[in-house]
């Protein structure tokens, strides 16, 4: 793997990256604009990163439909792209997609669940303190959200091997110079970027989300570095995510406009 192909992957990825975790966000937030709608809520808007709606005079069991109806949507997402992933036999900027698209939907409801002890505005927070859960309950909660996330996580991280060809899934000296430019470099400039686009923001739990969540995959990064796997489904061609597409770039341009006209809201 030479240097432009090195800085090609860290560019498509970090693209990917950012692609699919504002799509998901923005599904995560149309989840609870759904339910305020399902619920009878007034002025409601969905906006990029949260949803604006009067619920004041909803049951407590409405208020909690609403509330879980965004970790919800991306446990769905990820459940449903994780099985993609298993069936697609291509490793291509399409999978890679695919990928950070379980990631996504994963951190999205686990993210939830392991910050729920110290965060009663979040989602599952919310729904833990107007339950009365006691405290050893919720962390318990935020615990086992934990491990399923480091599980699912490393469970995942074979994925992101595949993206590399058998020869350097053998060789640890070549992996260590493909992981990095395939997750850590863009992890770092898609967190730039992602906390950035969520730009304004109501609480500052909108911007921990971006800045902090995405370092859930480095929980099993070290499995992507050293971890044998079998070699059958790696990579044939590294120019399948070596080369730029410029597809991706335009959807990235696409994603963050409709991000921004978010920004003043969407309402019916």
């Amino acid at each position: 793997m030479n240097k432009t192909e090195q800085r090609n992957i860290i560019i498509n990825s970090s693209l990917l990256f950012i692609v699919a975790s504002i799509i998901e966000m923005t599904f995560h937030e149309a989840g609870h604009y759904i339910a305020a709608m399902l619920t009878g809520a007034k002025e409601i808007s969905l906006h990029h990163n949260y949803v604006m709606s009067n619920s004041d005079d909803l049951s407590l069991t409405a208020k909690i439909f609403e509330k879980a109806a965004g970790p919800l949507v991306s446990l769905f997402i990820g459940i449903l792209f994780h099985i993609f992933c298993m069936k697609q036999t291509k490793r291509n900027l399409l999978f890679l997609f695919k990928l950070y698209m379980a990631v996504f939907g994963y951190i999205g409801v686990l993210g939830y669940l392991l910050i729920s002890p110290f965060f009663t505005s979040g989602d599952t927070g919310y729904i833990c303190y107007v339950l009365n859960f006691p405290l050893w309950l919720t962390s318990l909660i935020a615990l086992t959200g934990g491990i399923i996330a480091f599980l699912l996580m490393r469970n995942l991280m074979k994925y992101f091997v595949e993206m590399g060809t058998a020869e350097i899934a053998t060789n640890l000296n070549l992996r260590q110079i493909f992981i990095p430019a395939l997750i850590l470099y863009p992890l770092f400039i898609g967190i730039i970027v992602t906390t950035l686009l969520n730009l304004p923001v109501l609480t500052p739990l909108s911007l921990i989300a971006p800045l902090t969540s995405p370092f859930t995959i480095m929980w099993a990064y070290g499995y992507a570095l050293k971890q044998k796997y079998p070699t059958t489904m790696m990579n044939k061609d590294l120019s399948s995510i070596s080369r730029i597409d410029y597809k991706w770039i335009i959807v990235f341009v696409l994603i963050v406009i409709v991000n921004r006209l978010l920004v003043n809201g969407f309402g019916i």
